[in-house]
């Protein structure tokens, strides 16, 4: 049953060349050009992308702006019938998804899983909320000067053809983010999947498809960032940009967007601040989980701890005990692999084991790991890390964590509020009032005090400042970004 329910999406060829969606059909460009979808595990083409061309590009929108209006007339609960099929396709074909999942982007099985069934939790959440949606009515006399003679009516109505850009690390969770909201809300959208992660993206694709989606409301289109990403962002026809990605791309896509909205989520580099009460246990392993999930690719990962030396004394040694207990690198298949896989590619590896070389002979001290094989870098862990380093000062995508000694934690909140980043941090006390009190110093998104940071619960909101996002994530939050206010103003009668 599986086979034949993602059969349209590629050729019979072995490894197989994927279609791209123009809404209707599953197509190849009339390009030639075809991109190699390698798996990090062990290099294997797992398949490849077809490139598809600007004239594509430029017809699909077209046709997404003509059915994007009879979308829209629909209600939302015939809407959120259609995603509420596509969350149980999606939980039809579990077992198969994280497979694919795995292989293509070398997630370990157990992280996969979770992102796949955490996809279908998220469509049906999005699809409920939809249902709360609402405006509201304004009376003229409410502002000084004006008498009762009109009335503000506000709706919420879609903003039209959403161009939704997902990245590798969770090409179907960070997905579904974007469609779902973007659907529900009567949008069209053009999907872009990540070039690693592409062959997940269009299944899940043809998941939306096979649930309801109507002819031209959903578009995907594959092509690396260098040949249709600029031409997308760019695009005239494109209403609204939401977007996963790195910090310096989402830097230059918001360049050349113009005037649309724009909701972005990009690097992370987020710091963990503790301090001399916190729980010597609880903390070293929240910073192990926060450090090494899916090793380290996740723009929520710690990435540097700051505190007193006697303090980073004291975590240290721990955090050292709880990696080398709790976290195993190898072959995401294998049960016996937790949380550290391949880095997406190897070329990402090398630039991780620079960085760390590089701070090694700036000073810092390897206490464990530093080591690279291929695309798997070993759970590192750096003492004596300085803010200047460019593997602090730099989000880096991989399993490395890096303790900074500070005099004070006036210090610590100066490090963190000079950083381009600014998504989230985390704070480890034993006095939670002492935690808040801390957290309203830091200038980033989002401040977990004695937890690590994450995404989620789907419904908290989730944003960065500074170089890490423009705009208001979360279920409720998503779906209020991807409409806008239409106010209609009422003489009443006299």
């Amino acid at each position: 049953m599986t086979a034949n329910f993602f059969d349209d999406l590629h050729d019979d060829n072995t490894p197989p060349t994927y279609r791209w969606f123009d809404g209707a059909k599953w197509k190849t460009s009339v390009n030639s050009h075809f991109i190699p979808v390698v798996s990090p595990i062990d290099h294997a083409t797992l398949g490849r992308i077809t490139v598809v061309t600007h004239g594509e590009i430029d017809t699909a929108i077209a046709n997404a702006h003509l059915a994007q209006a009879a979308w829209a007339d629909k209600t939302v609960m015939e809407r959120g019938k259609v995603l509420h099929l596509a969350a149980d396709w999606i939980r039809e074909h579990e077992s198969y998804l994280t497979t694919l999942l795995v292989s293509e982007i070398g997630k370990p099985t157990d992280e996969a899983k979770d992102e796949i069934l955490r996809s279908a939790d998220m469509i049906d959440y999005f699809a409920h909320e939809a249902l709360h949606m609402k405006g509201e009515q304004l009376p003229s006399d409410a502002f000084p000067g004006y008498d009762k003679s009109k009335i503000s009516i506000i709706e919420r109505v879609p903003l039209g053809v959403v161009l939704a850009i997902a990245p590798f690390n969770y090409p179907v969770n960070l997905s579904v983010s974007k469609l779902a909201p973007a659907l529900v809300t009567g949008n069209a959208v053009i999907y872009k999947p990540p070039t690693n992660g592409a062959i997940s993206g269009l299944h899940l694709t043809q998941i939306f498809r096979k649930a309801g989606v109507p002819d031209h409301v959903l578009v995907a289109v594959t092509g690396s960032g260098e040949d249709i990403g600029d031409y997308l962002v760019a695009h005239p026809g494109i209403d609204m940009i939401t977007f996963t990605g790195s910090s310096q791309i989402g830097k230059h896509a918001a360049g050349i967007a113009g005037m649309i909205p724009l909701l972005f989520e990009c690097g992370g580099n987020n710091p963990a601040l503790v301090l001399n009460d916190c729980n010597t246990e609880e903390t070293a392993l929240e910073i192990v989980k926060g450090a090494y999930s899916f090793a380290g690719q996740r723009c929520t990962a710690i990435k540097y701890v700051l505190g007193l030396s006697p303090d980073i004394e004291r975590i240290l040694p721990r955090v050292v005990e709880l990696t080398k207990q709790k976290i195993k690198m190898g072959d995401p298949r294998s049960p016996e692999t937790k949380s550290v896989g391949p880095l997406i590619t190897e070329s990402a590896a090398k630039e991780v084991e620079a960085r760390i070389l590089a701070a090694e002979r700036a000073g810092a001290k390897i206490m464990l790991g530093g080591v690279r094989r291929g695309n798997y870098i070993e759970p590192t862990i750096l003492d004596y890390a300085k803010p200047d380093m460019e593997i602090v000062r730099i989000e880096t995508f991989g399993p490395v964590v890096s303790f900074i000694r500070v005099k004070n934690m006036e210090e610590a909140v100066e490090i963190v509020n000079r950083s381009t980043y600014g998504l989230q941090a985390a704070i480890y006390t034993a006095d939670e009032g002492t935690g808040i009190r801390l957290a309203q110093k830091l200038h980033v998104g989002t401040v977990w005090i004695n937890s690590k940071p994450q995404r989620g619960p789907d419904h908290f909101p989730f944003l960065g400042i500074k170089g890490s996002g423009v705009g208001v994530q979360g279920i409720g939050y998503s779906l209020e970004a991807m409409t806008r206010l239409k106010p209609i103003v009422l003489n009443k009668p006299q």
